[in-house]
């Protein structure tokens, strides 16, 4: 007699393997969608779309956008419509808080000044969100094995590139190998994964070239010497401005003024981004990538706290200065996985070395 299938626990709460990617594009878009269209309104004179007791605020446009990505999302099959319908929601989201101000305000005001830092409020409490859904250790057997259906699905419309072929292999010994169903997609996976690295296509050619350009730059030399430059500038800037805050705070009886909370808070929060840097930079002889991963703790109390008492005293020009911290933040990352991946080699020479 044949022993009877084991039950399989099953779960409403399957998580995609894109879906920290999706949200990631979603929340970029949105925040470039509200750039845009700000400094698009300030270089046009904040003009109004319509005429007379006619205006099309841009919050309708936003409604379309978010209304074209769930037609898409209902109506289409393939990571292609999704990406679009995530970047529709993104730009369609972007336009239609980008109004916020009209509607917290008894008076319609666009230009409410607060509303900028809390605009940015709602983009660090939503990616501190999404992180938490998507971040985790351990992926179950069935979310392994409904999202190599997904994969394997898309293996009929497209080849495959580099990076999901090593993720189906990935979900495929993640997947209970006494499963039936997961013992007869091994082989359709295994073949797909030998067979699609022929079928590859100029995009996943440009994408593998862009790659490697972009990971060749942060490993020069020079790069890393900019870079590191630029964060202890930063620091000493933080250190003057938490040392100026608390001079201003000590003096403030003697006739300072013309310095709120805002500015306290940016100054203060500053200076704690500089302590960590410098931390970083002790550790560095030690473990360099201990000291990477000091520094990016340090960009994001600037990027989560700092541009927020940043964004609300001047709207416009903080977006540079946004800008440059993400772009430093992204090569820190890249820095850190080029580490990381250093550190595993060592650990498998060591390993593989006869005793």
């Amino acid at each position: 007699m044949t022993d009877p299938p084991a039950v399989v626990k099953r779960s409403w709460f399957v998580r995609s393997i894109y879906a920290g990617r999706d949200l990631e594009l979603f929340i970029v878009t949105a925040i470039a969608t509200i750039l845009i269209v700000r400094a698009a309104l300030a270089a046009t004179g904040w003009p109004q779309l319509g005429g007379g007791k006619i205006h099309f605020a841009h919050l309708l446009w936003g409604g379309l956008g978010m209304l074209i990505a769930l037609v898409l999302f209902m109506a289409m099959k393939g990571r292609l419509w999704a990406q679009l319908a995530t970047l529709a929601a993104g730009i369609g989201f972007g336009l239609f808080i980008d109004e916020l101000g009209k509607f917290i305000t008894s008076d319609n005001d666009y230009f409410f000044q607060p509303v900028v830092a809390i605009i940015y409020l709602v983009f660090v409490v939503l990616f501190l969100v999404t992180r938490a859904l998507v971040t985790t250790d351990r992926r179950s057997p069935q979310a392994a094995l409904v999202n190599l259906f997904g994969l394997m699905s898309e293996a009929v419309v497209r080849p495959l590139d580099e990076t999901e072929r090593a993720q189906a292999l990935y979900l495929l010994a993640a997947c209970d190998q006494h499963d039936p169903v997961v013992q007869n997609l091994s082989q359709i996976v295994t073949l797909e994964a030998a067979q699609a690295g022929d079928r590859a296509g100029s995009l996943e050619r440009i994408k593998a070239r862009l790659g490697s350009l972009y990971e060749s730059l942060v490993e020069k030399r020079w790069f890393k010497a900019l870079l590191v430059t630029y964060l202890a500038l930063v620091a000493l800037g933080g250190l003057l401005a938490g040392i100026a805050a608390i001079v201003v705070a000590a003096t403030r009886r003697s006739g300072v003024e013309n310095v709120d909370f805002w500015s306290y808070g940016q100054a203060i929060s500053s200076g704690v981004s500089a302590v960590l840097i410098i931390v970083g930079f002790v550790r560095w002889r030690r473990s360099r990538l201990a000291a990477y991963r000091w520094f990016q703790r340090a960009l994001l109390v600037t990027i989560f706290v700092t541009e927020f008492f940043a964004f609300y005293q001047n709207q416009v020009a903080q977006v540079f200065g946004l800008f440059i911290v993400l772009l430093t933040y992204a090569a820190l990352r890249a820095m850190t996985r080029q580490e990381e991946a250093r550190e595993r080699a060592g650990e498998n020479d060591t390993h593989a070395r006869p005793a």
